[in-house]
């Protein structure tokens, strides 16, 4: 989406920090590491793509999110098979609810300590997905909302609470849309004080589903089938009325990539017509509105004369601007995230920034030129800066509280941001323990991330 994502289907991130137990299954955090990433690659690859679903239970895997921008340079294109709908302007869900869902807002106390995802909206606003007490169901997660930058917290959870980690995603204070795994879409114009649903089309599902709004009214879904025998995997999926119905586009054809298998494919439009979808073998992309793609070949990184594209963890818009974030081989090299910029809505991207998959940070979106990255790992906690699209950074050293490492940022300026912290793990190398709960401590910076207050 433009302006600040909150997803992170998107990013999601794109899309999307939680994620149900199986970690063969690609969410759409804000944030995480990325080898888990390539791990995933490879365990699709060892299990030749054979269809998986997720698994109740909470489990967090962490991706890493870089923000950038710069000027693409030409890369060869061809024609992807799109199959038109037979009836586009056919709505998918057509059924309105006589009014909206009310959903409680009662002032609750801070998020606590038990934080899973997180987005700033704007200056004052943003949201916290957390397992609190306060739910009706104890230890079932609900979505908390701000209008002051955190003094106060309201319940804004959808009526129907999700059995799965959401796609959650606000273009502004009032206009959001929560996406769980078997739908509907629920969608609110008040931020979050009530809410409306929208059934999926049938033979769909949001398990495996990205999600993309340009604006308040427009956006588009990227829904799997709900059987892997289905001959249409994946469908596309456009809202001009803010999601209160879908109408199909058509089929997209993501080549060896049967829903519920492998990494899952995000979306990233830039504006009504032109966007981009990323699966985990081929990059499209579209100038009408997902009406026909083209197919996008990722220019060769420093080093790589031959790369080897294997999936995404990142795929967001700003704009014109958008940044993929992929992990790239060669024929006897590991995979390795890098990221790329494109300045001309996907038409053409360039190699913007590698690291080593061993590498544990965390990246924060300010815009498309600001980001900043920060150590995941227990120890001090060193922290880059650029705002150049990574041209030039600047290095230091941060104070974050004792004890816990950075695991999910979120900023809407240079300077302010939230992020969660975690409690380092005391479990001895090489000795089996209990997994960590996967999730940490609301935080809050107005230095760039240079200090940092836990919020109680």
């Amino acid at each position: 989406m433009n302006g600040q994502p909150t997803d992170d289907r998107g990013n999601n991130a794109d899309r999307r920090i939680g994620e149900w137990a199986d970690l063969s299954a690609m969410s759409r955090p804000p944030a995480a590491r990325p080898e888990v990433l390539r791990a995933r690659v490879e365990v699709a690859v060892a299990e030749q793509r054979q269809p998986r679903r997720s698994v109740p239970g909470l489990a967090m895997a962490l991706v890493v999110v870089v923000v950038v921008a710069g000027v693409g340079f030409a890369v060869s294109r061809q024609r992807s098979v799109v199959e038109p709908s037979a009836s586009a302007s056919a709505a998918a869900s057509e059924s309105e609810p006589p009014g909206p869902s009310a959903s409680p807002s009662p002032q609750v106390t801070l998020p606590g300590d038990d934080v899973l995802d997180i987005g700033r909206i704007d200056a004052r606003s943003g949201w916290a997905y957390v397992l609190s007490p306060e739910s009706s169901k104890l230890g079932v997660p609900i979505l908390l909302m701000t209008d002051d930058v955190g003094a106060t917290w309201r319940d804004a959870t959808p009526p129907q609470q999700a059995d799965f980690q959401p796609i959650i995603e606000f273009v502004d204070a009032d206009h959001g849309w929560v996406l769980d795994a078997d739908g509907p879409l629920w969608r609110t114009t008040d931020g979050g004080r009530s809410w409306q649903e929208t059934a999926l089309p049938t033979g769909r599902t949001g398990s495996s589903a990205a999600m993309s709004f340009v604006s308040a009214s427009t956006g588009y879904l990227l829904l799997s089938a709900n059987s892997d025998k289905d001959p249409e995997p994946w469908v596309l999926y456009r809202t001009e009325d803010g999601g209160a119905s879908l109408q199909r586009v058509g089929a997209v054809t993501l080549p060896d990539e049967p829903a519920l298998s492998g990494p899952l494919p995000m979306v990233a439009f830039s504006d009504p017509s032109s966007g981009v979808v990323a699966g985990w073998k081929v990059v499209l992309q579209t100038d009408d509105g997902g009406a026909h793609w083209s197919t996008v070949s990722l220019p060769a990184t420093k080093g790589s004369a031959a790369p080897r594209y294997a999936g995404v963890s990142l795929l967001r818009a700003f704009g014109p601007q958008l940044v993929l974030l992929a992990l790239i081989g060669g024929p006897t090299t590991p995979y390795e995230p890098t990221a790329y910029v494109s300045a001309d809505a996907g038409r053409t991207w360039r190699p913007a920034y590698a690291w080593s998959a061993e590498s544990a940070t965390v990246w924060a979106i300010v815009d498309g030129q600001t980001w900043l990255d920060f150590t995941t790992a227990a120890g001090p906690m060193y922290m880059e800066a650029t705002s150049d699209a990574g041209d030039k950074w600047t290095t230091s050293t941060g104070a974050g509280p004792a004890d816990r490492h950075i695991m999910a940022v979120s900023f809407v300026s240079s300077t302010d941001g939230w992020a969660i912290f975690q409690v380092d793990s005391t479990c001895p190398a090489g000795a089996f323990c209990a997994m960590q709960l996967p999730a940490g401590q609301l935080a809050e910076t107005h230095d760039g991330g240079v200090t940092w207050q836990l919020v109680p």
